[in-house]
């Protein structure tokens, strides 16, 4: 643990310490008559004021802090794991996909490529485990083709947006290298952009 995280875990304490220090400052100025009264009272009221914003603040954070642990904790029983694959087939292309260990429900997939984009939904995805013939296929040969053009190779970029059976919601972006073949597509370096899950605020980034 570094400096950084445990000045985090324990800014309340200090915070409070600090608060402690000043009012036994107060007070010791006061006694020793170097503070009148008037001023006493104003630093005590104010002093005062700081200590309960902080300890509002602190059970607010612990509040929010406990709810994310519940969140994860439920979603982490139920959480699909998508696979998927881009693949040829009689000279088109093929976005091959299915969930396993539970199912996954209002999907969005985004396809962008050279400035274009095409997207489809997917209500209910049953678990492959159980209904093999939940797998999908989703023919995308058109919109690669026009997205190619005469180049010989483009970077697409795949989005998949969906639910839990609890509600909560993933997201993942993808690309993956497309290469022009004389019969058809070639697919090659798939990489992740970024992952989103129901728990955390911000996305986690792996691009470089």
């Amino acid at each position: 643990m570094g400096f950084a995280d445990w000045l985090r875990e324990h800014h309340i304490y200090l915070v409070m310490l600090a608060l402690l220090a000043s009012f036994g400052y107060i007070l010791f100025s006061f006694s020793t008559g170097e503070m009148n009264y008037e001023s006493a009272r104003v630093y005590v009221q104010a002093l005062t004021g700081i200590a309960t914003l902080a300890l509002l603040y602190y059970a607010y954070f612990n509040v929010v802090s406990k709810k994310e642990e519940d969140t994860a904790r439920l979603e982490l029983a139920v959480r699909p794991i998508l696979v998927w694959e881009l693949e040829s087939r009689n000279g088109g292309a093929d976005l091959v996909y299915k969930t396993i260990k539970h199912p996954i429900y209002d999907m969005h997939v985004l396809l962008t490529m050279g400035g274009k984009q095409h997207s489809f939904n997917d209500r209910h995805l049953d678990v492959f485990e159980a209904h093999a013939g939940s797998q999908r296929r989703h023919d995308v040969s058109g919109f690669i083709s026009e997205c190619m053009g005469r180049q010989k190779a483009q970077l697409l970029h795949i989005t998949f947006a969906y639910h839990s059976e609890v509600g909560g919601k993933y997201e993942f972006s993808f690309t993956k290298e497309v290469v022009k073949k004389p019969h058809g597509f070639g697919f090659q370096h798939r990489k992740i952009v970024y992952a989103k899950y129901p728990w955390r605020k911000e996305k986690v980034d792996f691009s470089d």
